[in-house]
């Protein structure tokens, strides 16, 4: 009787099988990808600081506010949903309505930009 070792034929088979990898795994993850989104599309003074997971949806739900450097910051204007294995935005305000209501939180603190 020929005894088979399972574990070889488990671990070769594992190695030669690529696993697929999420494009935001983590809080951190998430919240670089819709950083640099939000600097480059829309401007340096909106920002998040903050992800939660929603399993349901694989997704990362993201507030965003409203920071200058002298004031801190100032209130929320909006929310962005990242889909965790692609890395793309599935939900979010326009950049056009993201720049107004930043301007009207801003307003609302008495800045003028």
């Amino acid at each position: 009787m020929a005894v088979i070792d399972v574990r070889e034929e488990v671990d070769s088979r594992m190695q030669s099988t690529p696993l697929p990898r999420l494009a935001a795994d983590t809080e951190e993850a998430a919240i670089s990808v819709v950083n640099r989104w939000l600097h480059r599309e829309v401007g340096m003074a909106l920002n998040v600081s903050e992800a939660s997971f929603n399993s349901e949806m694989f997704c990362w739900h993201l507030p965003i506010q409203l920071a200058y450097g002298a004031t801190g910051p100032l209130g929320l204007v909006g929310d962005i949903y990242l889909h965790a294995a692609t890395g793309k935005i599935i939900g979010a305000p326009s950049v056009e309505e993201l720049r107004r209501r930043a301007d009207a939180v801003a307003a609302a603190h008495g800045i003028d930009e």
